[in-house]
């Protein structure tokens, strides 16, 4: 079984899992993202499972889709 996943930096990693155990063993990283800065996400190479977890210091910001196409204020 395998998907990705988008990374807060922006990064796409490939990601397989064994069909039994459901545990991890392939994380790499598919495509950079526009914004991204940091330096080990480089396509191709393989990623610790600790760095696909969120960033405690991270505050997103929410994001409200409307049916028109003007920009909230």
């Amino acid at each position: 079984m395998s998907y990705t996943l988008t990374l807060q930096c922006g990064c796409t990693v490939y990601v397989a899992r064994h069909p039994v155990s459901g545990l991890s063993h392939t994380r790499i990283v598919e495509k950079r993202g526009l914004q991204c800065n940091v330096r080990r996400h480089e396509v191709g190479l393989r990623l610790f499972l600790w760095e696909l977890l969120p960033d405690p210091g991270h505050r997103p910001r929410p994001v409200f889709a409307t049916g028109n196409t003007q920009r909230p204020t």
